[in-house]
C-alpha cells in the first residue's frame, strides 16, 4: 500500500473530507489530492502532524506494510530532505510544500515560482472597490503562455468590439442616409415637379443623404457633434409667472395663458430640433472624414 493509499484510508476511517484534513495540516485540499494520487508526498513537519492525526507512526506512513502500528515515533530530518530506503526503494520526503502550478498543475521550484496577486470587484453600498480575491502560482515558462493567452484573448476581444462599433457606426449611418435620400427625391420630384431639373434635385438628394449619413456617423461615434445636438435641440424657453384675480375669468384667462404657452414652447421645441438637425448635418459633413480616420486609428474603441 502506497504513502497517498494510506492517507486516503486513513483520513476515511477518521470520517474526514479533503478539505477538513487540509485545514487541520495547513495545506489545501488539492494539495492533500495530490497526496492522496501519489503525485506528491508531504514533508516531514506534516508527516509528523498526520501520525498524530491518525495515531500511528511515520515508519507506518513511509513503508509499503497494510497493517498498522499503535506505537508513534518521530523520526527526526534533516535540514533539507530526508531519503529513506525501503525494499530497495527510495521516498524522497521535500523538506517544505511546494506550490503547483495552475496551469500545468505541476510542483513549482522556488527559483521558477511565479506569483499573481489576484483581485475581484465588490460593491460596497453604491461604490464598487476591489478587493484582494488570492493567489495564484506559475512556473515562469507557464506565466509566459499565460501572459501571451492573455494577449491574444484581449486582442481578439477589442477586434469583435472593433468590428461591432464598425457595423453599428456605418449601419445606422447608412439607414439614415437612406431615408434622407428617399425623403428629399420624393419631395423634390413630386413635390416641386417642373421647378426643378431632375439633375439637380438628385444631387440635392445625394448631398442631404450624405449629410445625414455624415451626422448620425459622428453622433454615434462619441464626438463632438452629439454634444452639439443635444445641447440645440434641448434649448427651452422659459416663461415669466402670472398674475391673475380669484375669479371666474381670471382663471379662465391663466389657463388660456397656459396653453398659448404650452404650443408657443412646442412649436420653438420643433424649430430648436430642426435647427440641432440642420447644424449637426453641416459640422458632421465637414467633420466626418476627420472622426473617420480617428475612429480607423483607435480602432473604433471609442465609439459609443
Amino acid at each position: 500500500m502506497t504513502l497517498g493509499q494510506k492517507i486516503k484510508k486513513l483520513r476515511n476511517d477518521k470520517n474526514l473530507t479533503q478539505k477538513d484534513l487540509a485545514d487541520q495540516v495547513h495545506v489545501t485540499f488539492q494539495t492533500v489530492s495530490k497526496w492522496e494520487n501519489d503525485e506528491n508526498e508531504p514533508d516531514v513537519a506534516t508527516l509528523r502532524e498526520l501520525s498524530k492525526l491518525f495515531d500511528c507512526s511515520m515508519d507506518y506512513l513511509l513503508s509499503e506494510e497494510e497493517s498498522e502500528e499503535p506505537k508513534q515515533e518521530v523520526v527526526d530530518a534533516p535540514a533539507a530532505t530526508q531519503v529513506i530506503e525501503r525494499v530497495n526503494q527510495t521516498i524522497i520526503i521535500h523538506q517544505k510544500e511546494l506550490h503547483v502550478c495552475r496551469r500545468c498543475n505541476k510542483d513549482i521550484p522556488d527559483e521558477e515560482l511565479y506569483v499573481e496577486h489576484l483581485s475581484r470587484r465588490e460593491r460596497h453600498g453604491r461604490a464598487w472597490r476591489t478587493v484582494p480575491a488570492g493567489e495564484a502560482f506559475y512556473h515562469k515558462d507557464c506565466w509566459e503562455q499565460v501572459v501571451k493567452e492573455r494577449k491574444e484573448a484581449e486582442r481578439i476581444r477589442r477586434a469583435g468590439i472593433a468590428h461591432k462599433n464598425k457595423v453599428k457606426t456605418f449601419g445606422l449611418g447608412i439607414f439614415a442616409g437612406a431615408v434622407a435620400l428617399v425623403i428629399s427625391l420624393l419631395v423634390m420630384l413630386i413635390g416641386y415637379k417642373g421647378s426643378i431639373h431632375p439633375a439637380a434635385a438628385v444631387g440635392c438628394s445625394i448631398f442631404i443623404s450624405y449629410l445625414a449619413f455624415a451626422m448620425i456617423y459622428c453622433i454615434v461615434s462619441g464626438s463632438y457633434i452629439g454634444d452639439v445636438f443635444v445641447w440645440c435641440a434641448s434649448a427651452s424657453i422659459r416663461f415669466p409667472g402670472l398674475i391673475f384675480s380669484w375669479s371666474i375669468e381670471g382663471f379662465i384667462w391663466v389657463i388660456a395663458m397656459k396653453i398659448l404657452f404650452a404650443i408657443i414652447a412646442f412649436i420653438f421645441g420643433i424649430l430648436a430640433f430642426f435647427f440641432a438637425v440642420g447644424l449637426s448635418a453641416l459640422l458632421g459633413g465637414v467633420s466626418f472624414p476627420f472622426v473617420l480616420i480617428h475612429n480607423i486609428r483607435t480602432e473604433y474603441q471609442d465609439c459609443f
